[in-house]
């Protein structure tokens, strides 16, 4: 089963009821690995600079290039392990700001990944 480290809406780890730090599995571990995934900056990693998302060239240099940054968050999400397939993006911009909701299909099951 796939386990990983939850993290609050501060993207922090944090100690649950269990007095240790809380840890996802199944369906919540692929989300919470996908929403990592989806937060990372293209060439952010040092040992995997072709992987992530180009938010600053797709994103905020000059119009949203939306086709482009939904192109890049799918093959960011699919790369997930237990990733099946991302059967949905919507993605809206208003006020300054781009969001999206992802419709994921994963082993354990189909999940929503707001962003």
């Amino acid at each position: 089963m796939t386990r990983t480290l939850t993290v609050d809406e501060n993207n922090d780890i944090f100690i649950g009821p269990s007095g240790s730090l809380d840890v996802s599995t199944g369906l919540q571990a692929v989300l919470h690995s996908c929403a990592q995934a989806a937060k990372t900056q293209l060439a952010e990693m040092i040992y995997a600079v072709d992987e992530g998302v180009p938010n600053f060239g797709a994103v905020w240099n000059g119009a949203p290039n939306v086709a482009q940054f939904e192109a890049y968050l799918r093959r960011a999400i699919e790369g997930v392990p237990d990733v099946l397939g991302v059967d949905e993006v919507t993605i809206s911009t208003a006020a300054g700001v781009l969001s999206y909701v992802a419709t994921i299909r994963t082993i354990y099951g189909t999940g929503a990944l707001n962003g």
